[in-house]
């Protein structure tokens, strides 16, 4: 008996099985006509086209902008960038000018500078150092020439 039970089980649910996908079928059917009927409407594709047309001409203008906005920003930059390399030129020129003036008066307190720290030397060792230099007159001496160096002919090591 329970096979019977289950044979007639299996069918009740194959019909409603059956049942649920044709009402299924039916309703993705109805469906889909509706949207074929709506796609097919000469005045709904005509919205359509009227909308694609705004929208492609919008969009050619926002472009155009956009271009003209990005030649504009370029050459502002350029402009920029042209302008500040010429204040940095000319800035590096006034400080280098200003700089050279300014080095040979540096050198100028440094050289006295050094003329005030040098301890004076007593007058007694100036002129002793005078004298002596008066006394002694220098004679340039003569360079002797060295004998060269002989060179063995054969087995001897050569460097490199």
């Amino acid at each position: 008996m329970s096979e019977e039970s289950w044979d007639e089980q299996f069918k009740q649910f194959l019909r409603k099985t059956g049942d649920d996908f044709r009402r299924a079928g039916e309703e993705v059917r109805a469906e889909a006509q509706r949207l074929l009927d709506a796609a097919m409407d000469p005045q709904k594709q005509q919205r359509v086209r009227d909308r694609l047309n705004e929208l492609t001409v919008w969009a050619r203008r926002s472009g155009e902008a956009m271009a003209g906005a990005m030649t504009d920003a370029a050459s502002k930059a350029e402009n920029a960038f042209l302008t500040a390399t010429e204040k940095v030129s000319e800035a590096t020129a006034k400080v280098s000018d200003s700089m050279a003036g300014a080095g040979a008066e540096v050198r100028n307190v440094v050289a006295r500078a050094k003329k005030a720290s040098k301890p004076k030397s007593k007058p007694k060792a100036k002129a002793k150092a005078k004298a002596k230099a008066k006394a002694k007159p220098r004679v340039a001496a003569k360079a002797k020439a060295k004998p060269a160096k002989a060179r063995p002919k054969s087995g001897g090591k050569r460097r490199k």
